[in-house]
Protein backbone atom coordinates (compact mmCIF):
# COMPACT_ATOMS: atom_id res chain seq x y z
CA UNK A 1 0.00 0.00 0.00
CA UNK A 2 1.86 3.26 -1.16
CA UNK A 3 1.37 7.09 -0.52
CA UNK A 4 -2.03 7.71 -1.42
CA UNK A 5 -1.27 10.32 -3.73
CA UNK A 6 -4.62 9.08 -6.15
CA UNK A 7 -6.62 11.11 -3.00
CA UNK A 8 -4.96 14.22 -4.31
CA UNK A 9 -5.54 13.55 -8.12
CA UNK A 10 -1.94 12.04 -9.06
CA UNK A 11 -1.43 8.91 -10.52
CA UNK A 12 1.71 7.93 -9.43
CA UNK A 13 2.36 4.32 -10.64
CA UNK A 14 6.30 3.57 -10.81
CA UNK A 15 9.74 5.28 -10.43
CA UNK A 16 8.97 7.30 -13.49
CA UNK A 17 6.09 9.01 -12.73
CA UNK A 18 6.92 9.54 -9.01
CA UNK A 19 10.99 11.34 -9.99
CA UNK A 20 8.36 13.49 -12.51
CA UNK A 21 6.19 14.68 -9.74
CA UNK A 22 8.58 15.55 -7.49
CA UNK A 23 10.69 17.45 -10.50
CA UNK A 24 7.29 19.03 -11.33
CA UNK A 25 6.61 19.97 -7.32
CA UNK A 26 10.26 21.45 -6.84
CA UNK A 27 10.11 23.87 -10.13
CA UNK A 28 6.76 25.19 -8.70
CA UNK A 29 6.94 25.21 -5.37
CA UNK A 30 7.80 27.19 -2.40
CA UNK A 31 11.20 26.38 -0.88
CA UNK A 32 12.11 26.45 2.90
CA UNK A 33 14.95 25.20 5.33
CA UNK A 34 16.16 23.84 8.69
CA UNK A 35 19.17 23.26 9.48
CA UNK A 36 20.09 20.20 11.58
CA UNK A 37 23.62 19.41 13.44
CA UNK A 38 24.24 16.76 10.52
CA UNK A 39 22.98 18.22 7.79
CA UNK A 40 20.32 20.47 5.62
CA UNK A 41 16.44 19.88 5.07
CA UNK A 42 15.57 21.27 2.06
CA UNK A 43 11.68 21.50 1.68
CA UNK A 44 9.70 22.55 -1.36
CA UNK A 45 5.79 22.89 -1.16
CA UNK A 46 3.56 23.10 -4.24
CA UNK A 47 -0.08 24.43 -3.78
CA UNK A 48 -2.46 23.34 -5.46
CA UNK A 49 -5.26 24.98 -4.14
CA UNK A 50 -8.20 24.04 -2.27
CA UNK A 51 -5.90 22.89 0.71
CA UNK A 52 -3.88 20.63 -2.10
CA UNK A 53 -0.22 20.26 -1.55
CA UNK A 54 2.77 18.01 -3.49
CA UNK A 55 5.55 17.85 -0.79
CA UNK A 56 9.78 17.35 -1.65
CA UNK A 57 12.03 16.99 0.89
CA UNK A 58 15.83 17.06 0.38
CA UNK A 59 18.01 15.95 3.03
CA UNK A 60 21.55 17.51 2.52
CA UNK A 61 24.42 15.58 4.39
CA UNK A 62 27.99 17.35 5.05
CA UNK A 63 29.52 15.89 2.91
CA UNK A 64 26.83 16.95 0.16
CA UNK A 65 24.96 13.71 -0.57
CA UNK A 66 21.50 14.27 -1.08
CA UNK A 67 18.06 11.84 -0.19
CA UNK A 68 14.53 12.81 -1.11
CA UNK A 69 11.16 11.97 -0.67
CA UNK A 70 7.70 13.28 -2.23
CA UNK A 71 4.76 13.00 -0.68
CA UNK A 72 0.98 14.47 -0.81
CA UNK A 73 -0.29 16.49 1.12
CA UNK A 74 -3.69 18.48 2.54
CA UNK A 75 -4.29 21.39 4.96
CA UNK A 76 -7.23 20.38 6.38
CA UNK A 77 -9.28 23.16 9.07
CA UNK A 78 -9.80 21.27 12.01
CA UNK A 79 -7.04 21.39 14.40
CA UNK A 80 -5.90 19.59 17.29
CA UNK A 81 -3.89 20.30 20.67
CA UNK A 82 -1.32 17.52 21.51
CA UNK A 83 0.30 16.84 24.93
CA UNK A 84 2.42 14.76 25.82
CA UNK A 85 4.02 14.67 21.87
CA UNK A 86 7.05 13.93 20.05
CA UNK A 87 8.57 14.35 17.18
CA UNK A 88 11.03 12.13 15.21
CA UNK A 89 12.54 12.77 12.57
CA UNK A 90 14.15 10.67 9.51
CA UNK A 91 16.34 13.16 7.88
CA UNK A 92 17.96 10.78 5.16
CA UNK A 93 13.83 10.08 4.32
CA UNK A 94 13.21 13.56 4.28
CA UNK A 95 10.45 12.48 6.53
CA UNK A 96 9.08 13.52 10.12
CA UNK A 97 6.36 12.16 12.18
CA UNK A 98 4.87 13.18 14.94
CA UNK A 99 2.81 11.39 18.02
CA UNK A 100 0.50 12.77 20.12
CA UNK A 101 -2.42 12.78 22.75
CA UNK A 102 -5.00 15.26 21.96
CA UNK A 103 -5.89 17.56 25.37
CA UNK A 104 -9.31 17.51 24.95
CA UNK A 105 -10.71 13.84 24.10
CA UNK A 106 -7.04 12.24 25.31
CA UNK A 107 -7.13 10.31 21.39
CA UNK A 108 -3.52 9.09 20.26
CA UNK A 109 -1.99 9.99 17.23
CA UNK A 110 0.40 9.63 15.14
CA UNK A 111 0.58 11.05 11.59
CA UNK A 112 3.41 12.73 8.97
CA UNK A 113 4.62 15.80 9.81
CA UNK A 114 4.86 17.75 6.08
CA UNK A 115 6.13 21.56 7.20
CA UNK A 116 9.15 19.78 9.43
CA UNK A 117 11.13 22.27 7.37
CA UNK A 118 8.41 25.29 8.26
CA UNK A 119 8.82 24.97 12.18
CA UNK A 120 11.08 26.42 14.14
CA UNK A 121 13.14 25.17 16.86
CA UNK A 122 11.11 27.39 19.22
CA UNK A 123 7.77 25.70 17.99
CA UNK A 124 9.15 22.49 18.80
CA UNK A 125 10.02 23.83 22.03
CA UNK A 126 6.47 24.14 23.31
CA UNK A 127 4.69 22.30 26.09
CA UNK A 128 1.84 22.14 23.52
CA UNK A 129 1.44 21.70 19.98
CA UNK A 130 -0.88 22.36 17.68
CA UNK A 131 -1.54 20.29 14.73
CA UNK A 132 -3.73 20.58 11.46
CA UNK A 133 -4.47 17.00 11.06
CA UNK A 134 -6.33 14.68 8.03
CA UNK A 135 -6.73 11.75 6.58
CA UNK A 136 -5.40 10.83 2.67
CA UNK A 137 -8.00 8.07 2.12
CA UNK A 138 -6.31 5.18 -0.07
CA UNK A 139 -10.35 3.83 -0.18
CA UNK A 140 -13.94 4.68 0.90
CA UNK A 141 -17.11 3.69 1.05
CA UNK A 142 -20.34 4.56 2.39
CA UNK A 143 -23.12 2.58 4.69
CA UNK A 144 -27.01 3.66 5.56
CA UNK A 145 -26.20 1.47 8.20
CA UNK A 146 -25.05 3.13 11.80
CA UNK A 147 -22.08 1.41 13.88
CA UNK A 148 -19.84 2.16 16.20
CA UNK A 149 -16.91 4.39 15.61
CA UNK A 150 -13.89 3.05 14.74
CA UNK A 151 -9.93 4.91 15.06
CA UNK A 152 -7.43 1.88 14.98
CA UNK A 153 -4.09 1.86 13.53
CA UNK A 154 -4.00 -0.76 10.87
CA UNK A 155 -1.00 -2.08 12.03
CA UNK A 156 -3.08 -3.40 14.67
CA UNK A 157 -6.30 -4.32 12.82
CA UNK A 158 -4.08 -6.22 10.19
CA UNK A 159 -0.67 -7.35 12.18
CA UNK A 160 0.09 -9.38 8.72
CA UNK A 161 0.09 -7.02 6.55
CA UNK A 162 2.56 -4.44 5.82
CA UNK A 163 0.83 -0.80 6.76
CA UNK A 164 2.62 2.62 7.50
CA UNK A 165 2.58 3.42 11.09
CA UNK A 166 0.62 6.14 10.28
CA UNK A 167 -1.76 3.94 8.26
CA UNK A 168 -5.59 4.41 10.01
CA UNK A 169 -8.63 2.29 9.99
CA UNK A 170 -11.47 4.43 10.71
CA UNK A 171 -15.56 4.72 10.87
CA UNK A 172 -17.73 7.41 11.38
CA UNK A 173 -20.78 9.64 10.45
CA UNK A 174 -20.44 11.80 7.54
CA UNK A 175 -20.97 15.53 8.95
CA UNK A 176 -21.29 17.38 5.11
CA UNK A 177 -18.93 16.85 1.75
CA UNK A 178 -18.32 18.39 -0.92
CA UNK A 179 -16.31 18.20 -4.05
CA UNK A 180 -12.84 19.63 -5.02
CA UNK A 181 -10.73 19.58 -8.00
CA UNK A 182 -7.40 19.01 -8.48
CA UNK A 183 -7.05 21.96 -10.90
CA UNK A 184 -3.55 20.54 -12.19
CA UNK A 185 -4.73 17.05 -13.53
CA UNK A 186 -9.03 17.62 -13.44
CA UNK A 187 -9.39 15.19 -11.39
CA UNK A 188 -12.56 15.16 -8.91
CA UNK A 189 -11.98 14.41 -5.42
CA UNK A 190 -14.36 14.52 -2.45
CA UNK A 191 -14.00 16.18 0.58
CA UNK A 192 -15.75 14.52 3.78
CA UNK A 193 -15.90 15.89 7.46
CA UNK A 194 -16.22 12.22 9.73
CA UNK A 195 -17.81 12.51 13.27
CA UNK A 196 -15.78 9.96 14.92
CA UNK A 197 -17.16 10.04 18.24
CA UNK A 198 -14.70 11.73 20.78
CA UNK A 199 -13.89 13.90 17.58
CA UNK A 200 -14.10 14.93 13.95
CA UNK A 201 -11.75 14.29 11.68
CA UNK A 202 -11.53 15.63 7.68
CA UNK A 203 -10.46 13.22 4.93
CA UNK A 204 -9.94 13.51 1.27
CA UNK A 205 -10.47 10.66 -0.94
CA UNK A 206 -10.61 10.77 -4.93
CA UNK A 207 -14.04 10.01 -6.59
CA UNK A 208 -12.81 6.64 -8.10
CA UNK A 209 -11.93 5.16 -4.91
CA UNK A 210 -15.15 6.17 -3.08
CA UNK A 211 -18.07 3.66 -2.84
CA UNK A 212 -21.66 4.03 -2.20
CA UNK A 213 -24.06 7.36 -2.24
CA UNK A 214 -23.19 10.29 -0.43
CA UNK A 215 -24.72 11.97 1.59
CA UNK A 216 -25.03 13.53 4.58
CA UNK A 217 -25.73 11.10 7.97
CA UNK A 218 -24.38 8.40 5.81
CA UNK A 219 -21.76 5.91 7.44
CA UNK A 220 -18.27 5.80 5.72
CA UNK A 221 -15.58 3.19 6.50
CA UNK A 222 -11.74 4.46 4.92
CA UNK A 223 -8.26 3.52 5.25
CA UNK A 224 -6.46 6.86 5.27
CA UNK A 225 -2.46 8.17 5.37
CA UNK A 226 -2.86 10.29 8.32
CA UNK A 227 -0.29 13.30 7.75
CA UNK A 228 -0.94 17.35 9.17
CA UNK A 229 0.67 20.20 9.55
CA UNK A 230 2.08 21.82 13.07
CA UNK A 231 0.92 25.63 13.59
CA UNK A 232 2.68 28.44 14.97
CA UNK A 233 0.63 31.35 16.39
CA UNK A 234 0.82 33.39 13.05
CA UNK A 235 -0.63 30.28 11.51
CA UNK A 236 -3.37 30.43 13.96
CA UNK A 237 -4.04 34.00 13.84
CA UNK A 238 -4.71 33.66 10.08
CA UNK A 239 -6.68 30.70 10.30
CA UNK A 240 -9.23 33.33 12.66
CA UNK A 241 -11.94 34.69 10.44
CA UNK A 242 -14.07 35.80 13.49
CA UNK A 243 -17.52 35.17 15.05
CA UNK A 244 -19.97 33.75 12.35
CA UNK A 245 -22.89 36.54 12.46
CA UNK A 246 -25.36 34.55 10.81
CA UNK A 247 -25.32 32.23 14.40
CA UNK A 248 -27.78 33.30 17.08
CA UNK A 249 -25.90 34.36 19.88
CA UNK A 250 -27.19 31.70 22.49
CA UNK A 251 -26.37 28.94 19.83
CA UNK A 252 -22.46 30.21 19.43
CA UNK A 253 -22.36 29.58 23.19
CA UNK A 254 -23.48 26.62 23.18
CA UNK A 255 -20.61 25.59 20.68
CA UNK A 256 -17.72 26.80 22.70
CA UNK A 257 -19.24 25.76 26.07
CA UNK A 258 -17.31 22.52 28.01
CA UNK A 259 -18.19 19.15 28.25
CA UNK A 260 -18.17 17.49 31.52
Amino acid sequence: MGEPFDAIGFKVTDEASYQALAEEAHQRGTVSLSRRSAGVLHGCCWSLGSGLEVWTVLYESPEGLFYADCRPGFRSKHVFSFYPWEVVEYEQDGEAVARGRTTDSGIEMLFELQNITEVSIQDLRAQTIVAAVSGLAYKASISSRPGDSVFTPLTLKHPKKKHAENDYAIRGRIVSWRVLKNQHTTSDLIWIDVDLGQFALELLVNRSDLKGELKSGGWLSAEVWLQGHILNEKDLQLRYEGIDRRMNKADHWIKLRRRN
